[in-house]
Order: C-alpha cells, then sequence, then structure tokens
C-alpha cells in the first residue's frame, strides 16, 4: 500500500516536467534550452538549426 501511495504522489509531480513543452508544441512552437542557459520558445521551423550547435529540447534547469 506504501509503495502505491508513493507512485501516486511521484506520477503527478513527473508530469509537470512534461507538461510545458507539451503545451508549447500545440500553438506551432517549441521551447529550447539555449546554450544551457536561456529557455526560448521558437518556431518550430527554427528547432533545427538550434538543435544542430548543441541547444536541446525543453527548459534549462
Amino acid at each position: 500500500m506504501k509503495y502505491l501511495l508513493a507512485v501516486l504522489l511521484v506520477l503527478p509531480l513527473s508530469a509537470c516536467e512534461l507538461l510545458p513543452v507539451q503545451l508549447a508544441s500545440l500553438g506551432g512552437k517549441d521551447v529550447i534550452c539555449h546554450k544551457g542557459k536561456k529557455t526560448m520558445e521558437l518556431p518550430r521551423d527554427a528547432i533545427g538549426a538550434h538543435l544542430d550547435h548543441g541547444d536541446h529540447r525543453g527548459a534549462c534547469r
């Protein structure tokens, strides 16, 4: 029972990390972490160039 409770408490918290990226994708834009320092929301056609030089999808941590 304790393990079930722990899973039910942790599962919603893990979704918080993914949710902003998914919502940003709905409007034709994606969120990237630029140079590991700045979170940016960019049009999808600009994402490829940023990923090519080392940026990654999702918000910076």
